[in-house]
């Protein structure tokens, strides 16, 4: 039976008993513009720096490419502070008249020794000189947390990172600039803008499966699939729900925001690594994000589930004759236990945390899985149809009846000097209110969206653990498979890429 964990852990020990270089690190963030450069992604280089001066105490060489670089406009978007207490008047008056939006302030940049802006030409040149000085037992790591654009036309996977001033910076186009890279380097990239997932082709010549693998050792961990946006990007930095703050807390054992972080270390060897760092961002995070490897996508491109798609044929010797036989082959069949017992140990962590996350028993069949997914997505799509309905006309009906019996409060300007919004008359503006005959209607409105946001929030949340959970329980299968439909070279790389993933931050 094939068990890439030996392979893995022979190469890792191989690795470390030949030495290390230099890491050096390349990270990537911030926004397109002011109103798109939250202070979220700010908060996420600071927080990078941290886990870097913490815990990596060897020296490296960092580039810090952020939003608008060195220029001292205000460029940062952040969440003004909250107003002093208000009356519960004034607070359902902000409603009724749609004034409770957050409110946002700018702010210039404050990340500290910056190479330049978030500039597809900067980044270039930035990486040129990383390249040049790069040597064999060096190493690469390139942290992004910023904005992403889809794919275009029929190259789905040719993804974007929006660069400052709407520029974009696209996957080819960097798997090309990769390539300066010495191919003994390996390149670690852990990336958190929506549609990374593209950027998992870097591992194709060309960022194109049809043009076979690159030369370099690259692997990559991505907080979302191509097709999809991702969590985070906000204006207060109090919410770190987004993938890298998960997977950079995981060394850390805290989040960005001091939540406390435990039960990362999948082999109990008493160090993390990327691999376990990713694994517990899957299982613990909550958010919409569906997380992916470069060696996940390595494996749906050179390997085969029996009875699940036949995009690659059987490997043959050197004469030509088929080696293995179809049923030789593992379909994704039998209880999640017995499919999580072929993984290594992060995966085993994530198919075990994403079942108990969705109370389904070990010993469900994975046919199940698939009926109770589907089952969700089905409640998914019909929640979504029902959330885009809008709140209905009882808040214009009672904000018409407000206008009618108090004309002064259309000027919203004005409500700061109206004698019967002052906190000591307040409650009797309020009574009178809630006395209107459209009240009753508008506070039922606001109880009935706010519980239909929190099961939709639930729901969606549900259909994304489904998926996850899949996600793994396929990897460990096509894994299983690799050597009945890859070449020797293939299979030599995937164990290079596992042996990458499985290495550590602080060497």
């Amino acid at each position: 039976m094939y068990k890439t964990a030996s392979w893995a852990a022979l190469l890792v020990f191989v690795l470390h008993s030949l030495g290390f270089g230099k890491d050096y690190l390349l990270t990537l963030g911030g926004g397109y513009a002011p109103s798109g450069n939250q202070a979220s992604l700010e908060a996420n280089v600071l927080f990078f720096q941290e886990v870097v001066r913490v815990r990596h105490p060897s020296p490296t060489q960092h580039q810090i490419f952020f939003a608008d670089g060195f220029d001292d406009n205000e460029d940062l978007q952040t969440l003004a502070p909250k107003p002093k207490a208000i009356s519960s008047a004034i607070e359902l008056l902000n409603n009724v008249f749609d004034l409770d939006r957050e409110r946002v302030l700018y702010r210039d940049h404050r990340v500290p020794d910056i190479h330049g802006a978030l500039n597809p030409s900067a980044i270039r040149m930035g990486l040129e000189e990383l390249a040049k000085n790069l040597t064999d037992r060096d190493r690469l790591i390139i942290y992004v947390t910023a904005h992403g654009s889809a794919g275009k036309g029929k190259d789905l996977f040719n993804t974007s990172i929006t660069c400052w001033d709407k520029k974009s910076l696209s996957m080819k186009t960097f798997s090309e600039w990769l390539d300066q890279v010495p191919e003994s380097v390996p390149v670690v990239m852990i990336m958190a803008q929506c549609y990374c997932g593209g950027f998992a082709n870097t591992i194709f010549a060309d960022g194109d499966p049809v043009s076979g693998l690159a030369h370099g050792l690259r692997v990559g961990f991505f907080a979302q699939r191509h097709d999809l946006p991702a969590a985070g990007c906000r204006p207060d930095i109090e919410n770190d729900e987004e993938y890298s703050s998960y997977f950079w807390g995981a060394f850390m054992g805290r989040s960005r925001t001091g939540k406390i972080i435990e039960n990362v270390d999948c082999n109990d060897d008493g160090r993390i690594s990327f691999a376990e760092a990713h694994a517990y961002a899957v299982v613990a995070s909550q958010t919409i994000d569906i997380p992916l490897k470069s060696t996940e996508t390595f494996l749906r491109q050179f390997s085969r589930i029996a009875g699940y798609e036949t995009t690659r044929p059987l490997s043959v010797d050197e004469t030509g004759q088929s080696n293995p036989k179809e049923s030789d082959l593992f379909y994704l069949a039998g209880t999640v236990d017995e499919i999580s017992l072929l993984g290594t140990p992060e995966q085993r962590r994530m198919v075990i945390g994403l079942t108990k996350r969705l109370d389904i028993p070990l010993s469900s069949d994975v046919s199940e899985v698939f009926l109770l997914s589907e089952k969700q997505h089905q409640l998914f799509r019909q929640t979504r149809r029902s959330g885009r309905r809008g709140r209905g006309s009882s808040r214009r009906n009672l904000r018409t009846e407000i206008i009618a019996q108090w004309p002064e409060l259309e000027v919203t300007e004005r409500w700061s000097t109206l004698e019967f919004l002052k906190p000591n008359t307040s409650e009797v503006f309020l009574d009178q209110l809630r006395e209107l005959p459209s009240y009753a209607a508008y506070q039922k409105n606001q109880e009935d969206r706010l519980k239909a946001s929190e099961t939709a929030m639930e729901v969606e949340l549900q259909d994304v653990l489904f998926r996850r959970l899949i996600h793994s329980l396929e990897t460990i299968v096509y894994a299983q498979n690799l050597p009945f439909v890859a070449s020797p070279e293939e299979i030599q790389k995937y164990q290079s890429m596992i042996a990458i993933e499985e290495s550590f931050l602080d060497r």
